[in-house]
């Protein structure tokens, strides 16, 4: 049975009721009107918040950057006394965790290179996830943020822990014996530190 909403709480129950939806289907089983008759609003109603389903998608992206960044972070700071290599292999394994945890909104953060690039709101979020690794990745090496340098070791990574992330979510390790496959925490200590 839906449930009614005041007008305040609109935006955030159309937003609640997608990611619900993302936690069991894709993007494609997404529509505004499903959406609005489960929290109990017409189509219109909806509308007035998103322009349409791309703007929806668009915001839920943006906020599961937002979440990625704080996942990571809260990682970090539960465990004050790692050093600068031990902080970038837990900002890693904080990394696959998320993606683990929430699969389709992981799946849709990363859909379609360019796809949210236009909105400001979502290049800052994921700006700032990445600047997560960027940061640690610096403190490694001892340069400013935008040496070089700092930004290869962010990039590469950014590429491990996301290449391991897609390969688990879309079970091409599932087929390999136990023994054989590798852990979060033994694949970040893969990466080539200075």
């Amino acid at each position: 049975m839906p449930t009614s909403y005041h007008h305040g709480n609109l935006r955030a129950a159309l937003l609640a009721a997608a990611r619900e939806r993302l936690a069991t289907a894709d993007e494609t089983a997404l529509s505004l009107r499903e959406l609005a008759q489960h929290v109990g609003v017409s189509v219109n109603a909806s509308y007035r918040h998103f322009a349409n389903k791309e703007a929806l998608l668009t915001q839920i992206a943006a906020d599961g950057f937002g979440e990625l960044r704080q996942h990571m972070l809260a990682r970090l700071q539960s465990q004050p006394r790692a050093d600068a290599t031990q902080r970038l292999h837990l900002a890693g394994e904080a990394y696959i965790a998320f993606a683990q945890r929430a699969p389709g909104l992981f799946r849709l953060m990363f859909s379609q290179k360019g796809r949210f690039e236009s909105d400001e709101a979502f290049r800052a979020a994921s700006g700032a996830a990445f600047g997560v690794l960027v940061e640690l990745a610096a403190e490694l090496r001892g340069e400013p943020l935008d040496a070089p340098g700092a930004m290869k070791l962010a990039m590469g990574a950014w590429s491990l822990v996301h290449g391991y992330a897609t390969f688990v979510l879309e079970g091409y390790l599932a087929a390999l014996p136990e023994a054989m496959r590798l852990d979060p925490a033994e694949l970040v200590q893969m990466l080539r530190l200075p």
